[in-house]
């Protein structure tokens, strides 16, 4: 996360003395918005791939592998998503940055398919549990890469489409709560005959 900060450039002595400290600061607004987007953004993939890891037994070299190219993405979600503010109306910074967030995705579904068929969960009854991490992975994938689509027709429109991934999580979190509790219903049925 201190990469993020980075970006954050103090405006120049120059530039304080010459203009409004109300101008230095709009001129900054592009960047703390990034700011802001990349450490959201982190901070979930963050604390999904804590998640993940408290359901594992060991990790193989593949699953490392894999962790680090989701690290890569991670540490490039900064560069990507600069980009992407400084040029708002411009789409390849933002196809750009929504290709850094689908592979972020895509290696974090990756790492938890390799997970499952490496059999390294701590208890086979966890795997609803990464069936349902594994559905948000693509779920966002899929939202990201309709705002690619879409931006080639409708360039603002196209920035509001990842607001579509709100709803369609929270069915997915419905989805697999229901399944979760309908499976522990079941174990419990089970462990009383």
């Amino acid at each position: 996360m201190t990469l993020l900060v980075l970006d954050l450039a103090v405006p120049s002595y120059q530039a304080i003395q010459t203009k409004t400290f109300a101008f230095n600061i709009s001129q900054l607004i592009p960047n703390f918005i990034g700011y802001t987007v990349s450490f959201i953004v982190i901070a979930v993939y963050w604390v999904s791939h804590m998640n993940i890891s408290k359901h594992i037994k060991h990790y193989t070299t593949s699953v490392l592998w894999i962790n680090i190219m989701l690290l890569f993405m991670v540490v490039l979600m900064p560069f990507t998503t600069a980009f992407y503010c400084k040029t708002f109306y411009i789409n390849e910074p933002f196809m750009v940055y929504s290709a850094n967030i689908i592979a972020l995705s895509l290696f974090k579904y990756l790492m938890v398919y390799r997970i499952q068929k490496d059999g390294l969960l701590n208890n086979p009854k966890e795997k609803i549990t990464l069936q349902w991490i594994k559905s948000r992975d693509l779920a966002a994938s899929f939202i990201w890469l309709l705002a690619i689509i879409v931006s080639l027709k409708f360039v603002i429109l196209s920035r509001f489409t990842p607001i579509l991934l709100l709803p369609l999580l929270k069915f997915i979190d419905i989805v697999y709560s229901r399944k979760s509790t309908r499976r522990g219903r079941r174990n419990s049925r089970k462990s009383k005959k």
